[in-house]
């Protein structure tokens, strides 16, 4: 833990001509510490060190709390409060390598401290400044990286690699314009050409640069829709056909390293934002061996606990909806109840599918365990999964999974099933 500022001398400090309205990238003073020999603060250092002094007696832990919570009330700013969450996490990582903690910041910035706290307090809080004026760690999020990663951040370590057939086909579209629905139509052919090729590959026993084409389909699909719209929905028809494709492929088949192959494909599955891959990859995950089951949950498992350090909640919920969907479709009952807790209720296919996945194995007290867990870590769909657990308790069961065909949702009723 740092020291506080009262045990702590001033640190020697060089400040810099305090501007009128000074910006956030500016910098504000520059600290030489035995630590880091020099440390370079900028105002939005500055601002976010005097907020957490001044309203959350220097807990940069509380600070992150309250900046969540203005993320999550948002309902057109939250990208500001998810740059400033990023910046908060780069300067907590700078002052611990210094030993320091927001007191002592504040401290060592006076007299500069004394004229800007109405102004942090407005541009921590409140306040919504030009990206020009935004931090490094702003404009460079875990979100930004994590999604590009996402993308294509492993293709280095696939045997072919898809970078150059994503040149090529984005070379085919600007990405400065935008593809209206009448357009879509054309733009989702130039992507089923590609996949045309791919499946060429395959036929003449070349599934390494199937794997790249195809692979290349999918992200390059996933940009394009940025600036397309596919009201038509021909676009994601390109995909689904693309996906389709990849997913039938083996890393042994292509003779890509498991690691990097499902590595690859999870962030793919947590990332992937316009619901293009949901029903596709039911059932994926039922082909895979023990061991690689195994390291897909503890890859997943390892992501959930990095993405919720980052504050990337959404994407954190995603990978634990695909670890409960890999957990259900392996038969891990091991996993299941404190997975469920983990879940709670606050989405209800993922853990109806689970409770499905044993019901189905003739396992009904499994099922009932699992909706008790969720059931006692109240959400948004508490309601729901109350519904299907007494449904369960009677002996019936009917939960309408998402994906499934019409004729699977008729009522099951498993006679024999062990209680």
């Amino acid at each position: 833990m740092p020291r506080s500022a009262r045990e702590m001398p001033s640190p020697p400090a060089v400040t810099r001509t305090k501007p009128k309205n000074p910006k956030g990238n500016e910098k504000a003073l520059i600290l030489k510490l035995p630590a880091v020999k020099r440390l370079t603060l900028s105002y939005w250092d500055l601002w976010f060190s005097v907020v957490a002094e001044r309203l959350f007696d220097g807990d940069f832990a509380a600070l992150r709390r309250e900046l969540r919570r203005l993320r999550d009330a948002a309902i057109l700013d939250r990208e500001k409060y998810t740059a400033k969450l990023s910046h908060l996490s780069d300067l907590r990582r700078r002052l611990e390598r210094a030993g320091l903690g927001a007191a002592d910041l504040v401290k060592a910035a006076m007299p500069l401290t004394a004229g800007e706290v109405r102004r942090a307090r407005s541009k921590v809080l409140e306040g919504s400044d030009r990206e020009s004026e935004w931090s490094e760690a702003m404009i460079d999020t875990p979100k930004k990286r994590g999604y590009a990663r996402a993308l294509h951040g492993l293709w280095p370590q696939f045997p072919v690699s898809p970078g150059p057939y994503f040149d090529e086909i984005m070379s085919h579209f600007k990405s400065r314009g935008f593809y209206g629905e009448n357009q879509s139509f054309s733009v989702a052919r130039r992507f089923d050409r590609y996949t045309e090729k791919a499946n060429k590959l395959l036929q003449k026993r070349r599934p390494a640069e199937a794997q790249a084409m195809l692979r290349a389909v999918m992200s390059a699909i996933v940009e394009v829709l940025e600036f397309a719209d596919d009201s038509f929905g021909s676009i994601g028809m390109s995909f689904h056909e693309a996906f389709l494709g990849y997913m039938r492929l083996s890393a042994a088949d292509t003779q890509t390293d498991d690691a990097v192959f499902f590595a690859d494909l999870l962030n793919f599955l947590v990332w992937e934002d316009y619901g293009l891959t949901f029903e596709d990859k039911l059932g994926y995950f039922r082909k895979l061996n023990k061991e690689q089951a195994s390291w897909c949950i503890n890859y997943l498992r390892w992501q959930i606990d990095e993405l919720r350090g980052e504050d990337l909640d959404y994407q954190a919920e995603n990978a634990l909806t695909l670890l409960g969907q890999i957990v259900a479709e392996k038969a891990r009952f091991d996993l299941y109840e404190a997975l469920a807790s983990e879940m709670g209720t606050r989405h209800w296919d993922r853990t109806l599918r689970m409770a499905d996945a044993a019901e189905r194995r003739g396992k009904r007290d499994v099922a009932l365990r699992v909706l008790e867990k969720a059931l006692a870590h109240p959400g948004l769909h508490h309601d729901t999964i109350q519904t299907h657990y007494e449904q369960l308790k009677r002996g019936k069961w009917e939960p309408k999974l998402r994906g499934e065909s019409r004729n699977s949702h008729r009522l099951r009723t498993h006679r024999g099933a062990k209680k």
